[in-house]
């Protein structure tokens, strides 16, 4: 490596110093207002389990440190997320130099689509299965001589697992949609393995899905073979 190719990489090295320095410094100065506001942002995460509590069941913290530590985390995933504009914005003006025009261009869509495929597939969660998980996990399994007593810390990573799967299945067209630009999938693949697509997603979602109930479990399955079948008409379109 000569003394040009070692100061492109320093000055490389130095750009992503600078976008680190950047993230980090936003995320240190939105926490503080996030862990100021931290029983509104609370309430807004429990949103769906609040409503769908049994009678006389509170969600509760059994040490004396878990109350701090899990306002601290939600605090910081909160201002995580207000950065995560810049975390892309920091990302797309590192590779940008590197791409062509019409790369930049798709490149500027693949991240803007994924952003939104991502964030659809949360709020779809958020709203839609999470409330429905927490009614019957809570719900069909309390008695008169068992009471859900929910743990705030459990609670809320159980909330965040199933967020993020849901987030990462909706991102399933853009990679059909990726795969197919190059040439690694094609419609009639698609098609044909749909019989083994089928057993595959069952399977998917019997393990990402937290509950044991079949309602839940469909929340994620239907999406899933609503998105391969999609993924095949992408497929299809990409190659005309």
């Amino acid at each position: 490596m000569n003394s040009e190719q070692k100061m492109t990489f320093i000055e490389h090295f130095g750009i992503l110093r600078k976008s680190f320095l950047r993230i980090i410094f936003l995320m240190i100065l939105l926490f503080i207002p996030m862990f100021y506001y931290r029983d509104f942002l609370m309430e807004i995460a429990l949103t769906p389990i609040l409503k769908n509590l049994p009678v006389d069941s509170k969600i509760i913290f059994t040490k004396p440190t878990e109350g701090l530590a899990t306002n601290i985390k939600l605090a910081f995933l909160s201002s995580f997320i207000f950065t995560t504009p810049l975390i892309i914005y920091e990302i797309w003006s590192f590779i940008k130099p590197a791409l062509y025009e019409n790369e930049i261009r798709f490149s500027a869509y693949i991240i803007l689509f994924g952003t939104l495929l991502f964030l659809t597939g949360a709020a779809f969660c958020f709203l839609f299965v999470a409330p429905v998980a927490f009614k019957i996990l809570l719900n069909e399994y309390t008695s008169e001589i068992i009471t859900a007593f929910p743990n705030i810390s459990q609670t809320i990573g159980f909330l965040t697992s199933l967020i993020l799967s849901f987030g990462i299945i909706f991102e399933y067209p853009l990679v059909i949609f990726l795969l197919s630009k190059i040439g690694f999938t094609s419609a009639d693949f698609l098609s044909q393995k749909r019989k083994y697509a089928v057993l595959i997603c069952a399977i998917i979602s019997a393990l990402l899905t937290p509950t044991t109930d079949v309602i839940s479990m469909l929340f994620m399955f239907i999406p899933l073979l609503l998105f391969y079948e999609l993924g095949i008409l992408i497929a299809k379109i990409t190659r005309n």
